[in-house]
């Protein structure tokens, strides 16, 4: 590509440049990490109740007990949260 006439910044400006940038990127990233791997965490911590349940819910299939209404117990509305919330609005 050739250069268009008038004055060129000097080499070493943008050299210096371009390390501060990946200086600046570098300590953006190393201070993110820890906030990522705490999210991760919490978001590993929730889960653990829901992973429970499915345990329990697998091995209940798995000894031939068949499915909850036949052992006579009543149905549990299984729908999320916010899609409930969403459908008592749309009624509304």
């Amino acid at each position: 590509m050739k250069q268009l006439p008038g004055r060129q910044r000097p080499r070493w400006l943008q050299h210096l440049a371009s390390a501060l940038a990946g200086l600046v990127m570098t300590i953006w990233l190393v201070s993110l990490l820890p906030v990522l791997l705490l999210v991760g965490l919490f978001a590993g911590l929730l889960l653990l109740p829901v992973l429970r349940q499915l345990r329990r819910e697998l091995e209940s299939m798995e000894s031939g007990q068949g499915p909850a209404t036949e052992r006579g117990e009543p149905l549990r509305n299984a729908t999320p949260w916010h899609q409930r919330l969403r459908n008592q609005l749309r009624w509304w």
